[in-house]
């Protein structure tokens, strides 16, 4: 994966005492700066989960220390607990708190982080926190992935920016192994996190935007993700309408059998493509269809460009117009 930076994010640094003050400074700058959002969090918590506001728990940092990661708490405890005995927490689990949905969304449950950022347990650039239970079950999967160790785990960082919460650990290990032997860019993080705080502010802006002024929106004509099935051949079959985290809204495609194939296209504003194999399954109705990714990269594709279940999302080109002749539809893009 690219990143938009003439110099690339890395994360071991020249020089350990300096990298360490750089880490320091900017987490007691940003707490200062942030104070009163923190403090209206808790206060929204308090008021809509009680009095258990934060989640502490044990996390790998470098060289395999244990240390104890702080967040805001955003899931039930008890079902939380059960699900992830052995595994990270499944995508629709659907156990978030009534405000956790939101928190996790925006990755603003993280933002307790920074204490760990000033205690020296973390960097604002690392793989993510892992727990040991897991790092166990996936050491035995994942050539090197104790790679990861070598560095101090991080608050943000390109897995955690372009990721989403069920990617690949397999991904997000390749990944990782290769920024733990990148030298630390300062631009490069700087950039990154300006792309991760405009996404934020995006989103929240949405979710905002979209209930005050939902009456206006929905007489707004809705322009369509440029979103298509196709053959191997890359002949297109149908548009996709909708599509969730198993089921996919495609009113122009035949009938299918259990397990057939096709190939799910996404275009960019860009211009540029991006494609997953899924494979059907019989329609619940006509043109829904569940499915699932063929591999553990296209499900990445799936949950990055075409769900943007990520922190910093791509921008998709937009289907602008339609024009149903009889040779078929054209489309304009935007």
């Amino acid at each position: 994966m690219k990143l938009r930076s003439k110099r690339q994010i890395g994360f071991r640094p020249a020089s350990e005492k300096w990298y360490r003050v750089y880490n320091f400074t900017k987490a007691a700058v940003l707490i200062l700066i942030i104070l009163p959002l923190l403090v209206m969090i808790s206060g929204v918590l308090l008021a809509t989960q009680g009095r258990e506001i934060f989640y502490r728990g044990p996390r790998l940092g470098k060289d395999q220390k244990v240390f104890h990661i702080i967040k805001f708490r955003t899931l039930c405890t008890s079902r939380a607990r059960e699900l992830t005995r052995d595994r990270t927490l499944p995508v629709d689990s659907r156990i978030e708190t009534p405000l956790g949905g939101l928190l996790r969304e925006t990755r603003l449950d993280e933002l307790p982080q920074l204490f760990n950022i000033l205690k020296g347990d973390m960097n604002f650039c690392g793989p993510r926190p892992v727990r040991a239970e897991i790092a166990q079950i996936e050491r035995e999967r994942i050539p090197d992935y104790d790679l990861r160790f070598a560095v101090k785990p991080g608050l943000i960082g390109p897995t955690q920016a372009y990721f989403g919460h069920g990617a690949s650990k397999r991904l997000r290990a390749r990944m990782n192994n290769r920024l733990v032997t990148r030298p630390v860019s300062i631009s490069a993080e700087l950039l990154l996190h300006v792309q991760i705080f405009m996404s934020i502010m995006e989103k929240l802006g949405r979710k905002i935007g979209g209930r005050m002024f939902r009456p206006i929106r929905s007489a707004s004509p809705v322009r369509r993700r440029d979103i298509w099935l196709a053959t191997d051949s890359g002949q297109r079959i149908s548009t996709v309408e909708s599509i969730g985290l198993r089921r996919i809204t495609a009113p122009n495609l035949p009938g299918v059998a259990a397990g057939e194939r096709a190939v799910l296209y996404i275009r960019l504003r860009s211009g540029g493509l991006r494609k997953a194999r899924i494979i059907l399954s019989e329609p619940e109705k006509r043109g829904v269809f569940n499915y699932t990714a063929e591999t553990a990269f296209g499900e990445f594709v799936i949950e990055r460009y075409a769900l943007g279940l990520v922190v910093v999302p791509p921008q998709l080109g937009r289907v602008r117009a339609m024009d149903h002749a009889a040779n078929g539809p054209k489309q304009a893009y935007v």
